[in-house]
């Protein structure tokens, strides 16, 4: 996981822009060493004449952090994203930003306030009924812990980055449109053959299960665990009358949406609305739960061990506690569970028994994919298959018995790829091919995407320039870094 991340880090930098306030509740973690000299306590950077904020470096990691954790499934760790230096990327992510402020600041380009005005009120997530409504806009960022100015100012920039991209947006030629219709949609025309494997072609035994297992013994590690003390809160039995309800409502409407972002009416929300309310009310009860429990003065509910892939449990903050540590009071299935860290346990290698089924199953998928590949390259030397017309890129068909998804994968593999001749071993099968005939231009797709490629061509050549002119700005303008990392 982590070496997939690392790998596609650089399009973060595209990706996501400081200022785009996300409204994540990610509380950030991982400072590493910070120069709290002078005045310099209050930012992380210096650029040219413009510093970036803690507040700015602190927004960009939470949002970075967000971004890769939706990726995964929420499964990114606060190890993985040391481990994949998360807070160096921020940090270079930021400092380039600025140096493209610079420039902005220095050919007189400027975001006014009638431009943050009108970002602002055309911003679905503060209005009413389609109106801007200015409580709803308070009301949204006391609720996320962010202040209206520096989230006001996160809009300065991002206006001001917008107008720069647009002073160099570079048109696609009609050239560019062609070369780039062609690397999309050129046309193969393919032979292919499927390669199997017999039944019992590839098997393993004890002796050879205990050999890989030896091999690769760092790949079979038990999960980390915790062992936790819980304190579970009973829910109170208020009652509540609709009208109480109904104001309850009124106020934290903005909180009650269906996915594709409708507000939902009162009714539609009601048994939500009863929810929050009596864990708004039961919260003073719970935090004074939290100090007895803190102080030993309570005991836990129960002790459960859990492993970092539990869904039921805050991992984030569980996985950046210390041993002893008694968390705030949490919301689990309506109700309020205090949680103390009793003992972290780290992976450790598996024992042989622990780990056989697993490196068999492991090895066994090497065997079959050597075979495999065995019986590909030999099938090449003398190739005849079947021939199955013209496909591209985005030719949506089974390809040798596999499925639309696999299929493409496989085309993928062959427009990736320079070699006439090829195989791919792919959903348990090696599919042997050759490239027959070849179509470059396609007249008709060109007319069918040409949106879709020109806003291809524009994002390359516009990557390309601030690529180039980000080096440029970094030796005019002179960057002072506080913010050490880990």
């Amino acid at each position: 996981m982590i070496t997939w991340m690392q790998r596609h880090k650089k399009y973060l930098v595209v990706t996501i822009w400081i200022s785009t306030i996300a409204f994540v509740g990610a509380g950030f973690v991982g400072w590493g060493a910070y120069d709290l000299n002078r005045d310099r306590a209050a930012s992380v950077a210096k650029v040219g004449h413009r510093t970036i904020s803690v507040q700015e470096f602190q927004s960009a990691y939470a949002n970075h952090y967000n971004f890769y954790n939706n990726l995964l499934g929420g499964k990114l760790t606060q190890e993985q994203a040391e481990q994949m230096g998360l807070n160096k990327i921020v940090m270079n992510t930021l400092v380039n930003q600025t140096l493209l402020l610079n420039y902005a600041d220095e050919i007189g380009l400027v975001a006014t306030k009638e431009d943050v005005k009108e970002r602002l009120i055309n911003n679905p997530n503060f209005q009413s009924d389609g109106v801007f409504n200015k409580d709803l806009y308070y009301s949204i960022l006391k609720s996320n812990r962010i202040n209206p100015s520096d989230y006001e100012n996160g809009l300065e920039r991002e206006i001001l980055n917008s107008k720069l991209e647009n002073f160099f947006k570079l048109a696609p030629s009609t050239k560019e449109i062609d070369l780039f219709t062609s690397a999309f949609f050129m046309e193969d025309r393919l032979s292919i053959a499927a390669v199997t494997l017999d039944a019992n072609e590839v098997t393993t035994n004890e002796e050879g299960i205990k050999s890989y297992w030896e091999k690769n013994k760092s790949n079979y590690l038990t999960k980390k665990s915790y062992t936790l003390e819980l304190l579970n809160l009973p829910a109170s039995q208020t009652k509540f009358d609709d009208k109480t309800l109904e104001e309850f409502y009124t106020q934290e409407k903005h909180n009650y949406k269906f996915e594709d972002g409708k507000l939902m009416t009162f009714a539609e929300a009601k048994s939500k609305v009863i929810v929050d309310l009596r864990l708004k009310n039961d919260k003073k009860n719970a935090l004074e739960a939290f100090l007895t429990f803190k102080k030993g003065e309570t005991a836990p509910s129960e002790t459960k061990v859990i492993y970092d892939d539990d869904t039921t449990f805050p991992l984030d903050k569980i996985q950046v506690a210390a041993k002893d540590e008694v968390l705030k009071p949490v919301v689990i299935k309506d109700s309020y569970v205090i949680i103390k860290v009793k003992e972290i346990k780290f992976p450790e290698p598996m024992s042989y028994e622990m780990a056989k089924k697993d490196a068999s199953r492991d090895l066994l998928e090497e065997l079959k994919q050597t075979a495999l590949e065995k019986k590909a390259e030999a099938k090449l030397e003398n190739f005849a298959g079947s021939d199955i017309g013209f496909v591209s890129r985005d030719s949506v068909k089974s390809i040798a018995g596999l499925s639309e998804a696999k299929s493409a994968e496989f085309l993928s593999h062959v427009f990736d790829n320079t070699a006439k001749k090829g195989y791919k071993v792919i959903d348990g099968k090696a599919i042997v091919y050759e490239i027959l005939e070849q179509k470059l231009l396609n007249k008709d797709k060109a007319k069918q995407y040409v949106s879709m490629i020109s806003e291809n061509v524009l994002q390359v050549k516009q990557a390309e320039l601030n690529q180039n002119l980000i080096k440029k700005l970094a030796t005019a303008y002179k960057v002072e870094q506080y913010y050490k990392g880990k």
